[in-house]
């Protein structure tokens, strides 16, 4: 790190969000590497391999983050109530969190066991990509029940400001994923090739394994030891309430947002499987800039509920505005690095020079517009971390589904121009999201909302 950025951290960045939100960022860039290797990796075997990974992915995330939301709406509660100086309060809304994410797991992953995932047919023209797509689907949703123990716990320990914990656990998921990726994609050390569906089963069996960690964590917590956690008195239904509610915005954000996203994919499946391609390698090179956005946003989430729970509305604008700009330089650094060097990044991912030349000017697009990106993330999660979940909700659905859908298929297949077309697309929704954000945290209407 230069002497100049580390004198800009010091000076125009708030330590606490500094020291929350980075560990946040290494958990979150451990993530990244997750999707990197498991891009690169996949890229080895064919364009068909590549794009059917990348929308059984997205389709899996669909799905996984949508009943996330539900550790948004703990994080809100346990740091409102840790705020507040309420101790038993943050472990009742940890139990009745639990209430609600273990049955709905257990349901997912058995759809995932039944075979019972009707919708890849609908966004898959291609039979060889569809068959892929499918298993590689069916595999990632066996893991859902443990994916949403995690999400509770880790929606806790993020309340408490205890960020780390994320960290540990999903450095150890993605070593673990890279281990297993390599085994099973391959066949190598003895074990059996089994290619898109051993990056499945790799990412299933590595997320089982660091649910067990965080539980143990949390099984183990000085603040959670002797209370007495797992029991009938906790069960409080108004915190029940209090959690769905709002979740629930946050889950249908999810759910529109990478619904929205699932259509745009649908579209470029209509320019050709390498463009399908293109977009998996694309996908994998934004969330390098943008999973670092939102361990920011979680961050500062954290932050803005406990100064709103402790009655310091000013101390929660001041945070935000320190987490943008902590944003601001790390995404913007990726942004620079997008533009300075895109094809040697796309390189990365692809031998194939078809496709890797797809991706290089809509990588140009998505390096201009980083900086904005960043502000509209971690404001998102600043204004969800006060409540304000049923508003972004509201801004999601009108800038995703009227907007972003619309002029993605207007400029990709009506004006011809492919490629470029949909994903300038994408660099017009990040600016025009951004604005909005800004516009809405510079007012006041979110500074008393109850929870």
């Amino acid at each position: 790190m230069s002497r100049a950025l580390k004198k800009y951290i010091t000076h125009f960045i708030p330590g606490r969000v500094f020291s929350l939100a980075f560990p946040v960022m290494l958990g979150m860039l451990s993530q990244v590497l997750l999707n990197v290797v498991d891009t690169a990796m996949v890229g080895r075997l064919s364009a068909a391999a590549l794009a059917a990974t990348g929308l059984g992915s997205t389709a899996f995330m669909v799905v996984a983050l949508t009943f996330d939301s539900l550790g948004t709406g703990t994080q809100i509660l346990v740091s409102r109530r840790w705020g507040e100086n309420d101790l038993p309060g943050t472990r009742r809304v940890l139990f009745n969190s639990l209430i609600l994410t273990l049955p709905l797991g257990l349901a997912l992953s058995l759809l995932g066991v039944s075979k019972a995932v009707p919708f890849m047919h609908l966004l898959i023209e291609d039979p060889r990509v569809l068959e892929l797509a499918t298993e590689y689907t069916r595999l990632r949703f066996f893991s859902l029940f443990f994916f949403l123990l995690i999400t509770s716990l880790r929606g806790y320990f993020d309340g408490v400001g205890r960020t780390k914990i994320r960290m540990q656990c999903m450095i150890l998921v993605v070593l673990l994923n890279i281990v297993l990726n390599y085994l099973l994609i391959f066949g190598r050390l003895g074990f059996p090739r089994l290619e898109v569906r051993g990056a499945a089963l790799a990412s299933t069996i590595s997320v089982i394994i660091g649910s067990f960690y965080i539980l143990a964590r949390a099984l183990f917590d000085r603040r959670l030891r002797g209370s007495r956690l797992f029991r009938g008195g906790n069960y409080d239904a108004a915190a029940v309430n209090r959690i769905f509610y709002f979740s629930l915005p946050k889950g249908l954000r999810m759910l529109f947002g990478f619904s929205a996203f699932l259509i745009f994919l649908k579209i470029v499946g209509m320019l050709g499987v390498e463009e399908l391609a293109a977009s998996n390698i694309l996908i994998t090179i934004l969330s390098c800039t943008l999973l670092m956005g939102l361990g920011i946003g979680i961050a500062a989430a954290t932050l803005v509920g406990s100064s709103l729970g402790a009655r310091n509305p000013q101390s929660a604008r001041y945070y935000g505005w320190g987490a943008c700009r902590m944003g601001v330089v790390f995404m913007g650094l990726g942004g620079g690095a997008f533009i300075l060097f895109p094809r040697f990044i796309v390189s990365v991912f692809t031998p194939d020079q078809a496709v890797a030349e797809l991706a290089v000017v809509p990588l140009l697009i998505l390096g201009a517009v980083q900086v904005f990106h960043a502000v509209g993330i971690v404001l998102t999660g600043c204004l969800e971390g006060a409540g304000a979940t049923h508003w972004v909700l509201k801004i999601e659905i009108l800038t995703h589904w009227l907007i972003f859908i619309p002029l993605a298929y207007f400029l990709a297949v009506v004006s011809a121009f492919g490629l470029v077309g949909a994903w300038s697309a994408i660099g017009f929704l990040i600016a025009l999201y951004s604005l909005i954000m800004i516009l809405k945290f510079r007012s006041d209407g979110w500074l008393n909302i109850p929870a």
